[in-house]
């Protein structure tokens, strides 16, 4: 528990300071956090889970052909790890290449104000508290934009994004089952493509007063 706080407090502050035997130092600290879990070993604290901006989950394939698949390439890595990395050095060069060419456009990426509202709305009805989700959807669905070479973000960005997003954010039982998954796809689809005047209708209901009695 002492280290998720001080994990936190370095987070939040951008400073993390060191204390050992009478002697205290500060210096910044900048980091982002990447780690790897088993949801039925625990769980951590909401607080830290809104720490990570993306969640994926890892499955082992249940392709027979794709599984052995990965077996012949484990193998065949561990007997020349050099003529491994050499097969496929041009695929990597290529995908180098290619998140190379995403950065350099990243900053011309434009997002609409109509899909600043679609995020919102989005982080809304799945009942999640903290506006970084909102904040690191849009920045998500930017990226994505810019990987596929466009300047301009769609819908879809925002949709896809949402799954890494949210996953980890939004209240649900510890253990969740497949059907919980298919009701949250159902959902952002129906969110994402939603017609111009529900979205309109939708829009003017988020921004009402709540005090007005209208």
């Amino acid at each position: 528990a002492h280290l998720v706080d001080v994990l936190l407090d370095a987070a939040a502050m951008g400073v993390n300071t060191v204390q050992r035997e009478g002697i205290t130092m500060s210096h910044p600290s900048k980091f982002m956090l990447i780690g790897t879990m088993n949801p039925e070993e625990g769980e951590l604290r909401p607080q830290l889970l809104d720490r990570f901006g993306l969640m994926v989950d890892v499955l082992a394939p249940r392709d027979v052909v794709l599984r052995s698949e990965v077996v012949r390439k484990r193998i065949a890595f561990e007997r020349d790890a050099a003529a491994f990395r050499a097969k496929y050095q041009e695929e990597e060069t290529n995908l180098t290449q290619r998140i190379t060419a995403a950065k350099d456009i990243l900053s011309n990426v434009t997002l609409s104000d109509e899909l600043v509202l679609l995020i919102s709305r989005i982080c809304t009805e799945f009942k999640v508290d903290s506006l970084r989700a909102d904040i690191t959807l849009y920045k998500t669905a930017t990226a994505l934009a810019a990987w596929q070479q466009r300047t301009i973000v769609e819908a879809e960005d925002i949709r896809q994004a949402a799954e890494w997003v949210l996953g980890h954010r939004r209240r649900q039982q510890p253990f969740e089952s497949p059907q919980d998954k298919q009701d949250t796809t159902d959902k952002l689809d129906e969110l994402v493509n939603a017609p111009p005047d529900q979205q309109q209708q939708q829009q003017q209901q988020d921004s009402q007063d709540p005090q007005d009695p209208q």
